[in-house]
């Protein structure tokens, strides 16, 4: 009986899905009508009294047809396709509003060297676009995870979320940059705009403009006064800009903070106005002291530099977000809420200044704001996991298990896409793996946290949350040797232990107090 009233109820969702119900509504309201106006019109029309006959026969054959072709096909945004099983993956809708991926340059000159250069005008752009109320811009760790990759472009817009493309190639040689940028519409793989640039080097703050502007046109943006404030660059030095992008490229690497502060100080002593370059020096001043040295005076250091970043570009959110993640560091926290604010204010769209916040909630124990701070921060970024993930982790600790459930498919989603992206995001697999905990999904769960412990054995990251895992599965020993591993990896945060739910099944076990007394 159970299993019958299951398939019922199976069925009538199916049929809800498919719309059948409302065609059919509409079907017997149309249909009637028609019967209707056939009535009162045979007399006048002097038509024979078998045409209304007629009318009702074509009503009740056109019936059937209607709630075959309702279940069946679907109008979509695409045109009309066949509709999908309710298993079947169907692919998301192009984006409505104005959203492109930067994708990374293609370095075609003769030497391997200037990969930084051609990466790194890709994030200029991207840095660029991000400061724009109009537009929504993917993240470069999404977009330089294609880097290399022969992928089509419907895939791309699909795996992106994004409508619109930006790619191009640079070839550097000695004074001179040839640029080639061209944007598709990458739904409908239809390019839309293709120019080239043959210019000196020093005309290379001239060309991102050019690019940018020829973007605003194509996608019809119109820019506010502060936007187009916003959208300047921070130095006119080739050579302070040359240092900043080596800088940022060595800061994408791990393990070469030290060589990334070297050329942000490079880039700071060409040209001391360089406000980018300061909020750049702050990261690895604010990393340094979190991941590798606890050593005051990196706290001192970066002080005095996210001071000079918002002093020289008040106007711009970076500088704020800098600024904020180092009073956070110093656990100021609640001038660190006020700079964040102000990034946040500047700028709605920039995700870090968000994201930076809801973490800072979250090790303080502020569970809600913490969820609502990173569902905000997952909506500015729709490609991103890890907010997401993360607002539902904080819904469970509130005891909100129906909202963390409602959350988890969009997680995973969002998980496999980028995985598909990378492989080897291990970040992806270990957050993703906590979803699929609180599915019920436990095997699955498993096999995502060994994933990722494979792919990087020593991130106290992985560690960390495969730790939490074993935790809520009731496999203390395993936990508490994961938490041991993460700690001699560097998560050496007190604050963080204390504040973490997952890990309240370990609280009174000796070997987890002794390891809490050691931080």
């Amino acid at each position: 009986m159970a299993e019958r009233e299951s398939g019922s109820a199976g069925l009538w969702e199916e049929i809800k899905r498919r719309k059948v119900v409302r065609v059919v509504l509409a079907y017997v309201i149309v249909g009637w009508g028609l019967i209707q106006v056939a009535d009162a019109t045979l007399e006048p029309l002097h038509l024979p009294e078998w045409a209304g006959t007629l009318v009702v026969w074509l009503v009740g054959l056109g019936f059937p047809i209607a709630v075959i072709l309702a279940w069946t096909l679907d109008i979509t945004p695409r045109g009309i396709e066949v509709t999908p099983a309710a298993d079947e993956d169907v692919p998301p809708s192009p984006p409505t509003e104005a959203s492109i991926a930067v994708l990374p340059f293609v370095n075609i000159g003769g030497s391997p060297d200037d990969e930084y250069f051609s990466d790194g005008l890709s994030e200029e752009l991207i840095n660029l676009l991000v400061r724009l109320q109009s537009l929504r811009v993917c993240s470069r760790t999404s977009s330089f995870a294609l880097k290399g990759k022969d992928i089509d472009m419907p895939t791309i817009a699909r795996q992106l979320g994004v409508r619109h493309v930006l790619e191009g190639s640079v070839r550097r040689s000695g004074d001179r940059v040839r640029i080639t940028a061209q944007l598709v519409d990458a739904a409908e793989d239809r390019h839309l705009w293709s120019k080239t640039f043959d210019r000196e080097l020093q005309d290379i703050f001239g060309v991102q403009d050019e690019i940018a502007a020829s973007l605003f046109a194509e996608l019809r943006l119109t820019l506010s006064a502060d936007e187009r404030q916003a959208i300047q660059s921070t130095t006119d030095s080739v050579a302070a800009l040359d240092c900043y992008l080596r800088g940022r490229e060595l800061y994408h690497r791990p393990g070469h903070l030290e060589p990334a502060g070297e050329k942000f100080k490079e880039a700071i002593r060409i040209d001391p106005n360089y406000a980018l370059a300061w909020a750049g020096l702050t990261y690895v001043c604010v990393d340094t002291y979190w991941y590798k040295d606890k050593d005051p005076v990196w706290i001192e250091r970066a002080d005095e530099a996210s001071r000079k970043a918002v002093e020289l570009a008040p106007h711009l959110a970076e500088p704020h977000a800098a600024r904020g993640l180092l009073l956070r560091a110093a656990e100021k926290f609640d001038e660190a809420d006020g700079e964040f604010d102000r990034a946040i204010a500047i700028n709605p769209r920039l995700f870090e200044p968000i994201h930076f916040q809801a973490q800072m909630a979250r090790g303080l124990g502020q569970y809600k704001r913490a969820a609502e701070l990173f569902e905000r921060a997952a909506q500015v970024r729709p490609e991103d996991y890890q907010a997401l993930a993360l607002a539902a982790n904080m819904h469970e600790f509130l005891g909100d298990v129906n909202r963390a459930r409602a959350l988890a498919p969009e997680v995973l989603d969002r998980a496999k896409r980028a995985l598909e992206l990378n492989p080897k995001d291990a970040r992806a697999l270990v957050l993703g793996s906590g979803v699929l905990y609180l599915l019920g999904r436990t095997e699955e769960a498993l096999e995502w946290v060994e994933r990722a412990q494979v792919i990087s054995p020593k991130s106290n990251g992985v560690m960390y949350n495969s730790a939490c895992l074993y935790a809520r599965l009731g496999q203390t020993e395993r936990a508490l040797d994961f938490v041991e591993r993460a700690v001699a990896l560097g998560s050496r945060n007190k604050r963080n232990f204390d504040s973490d739910k997952d890990l309240d099944s370990l609280r009174d076990h000796p070997r987890f107090k002794a390891l809490m007394d050691s931080l």
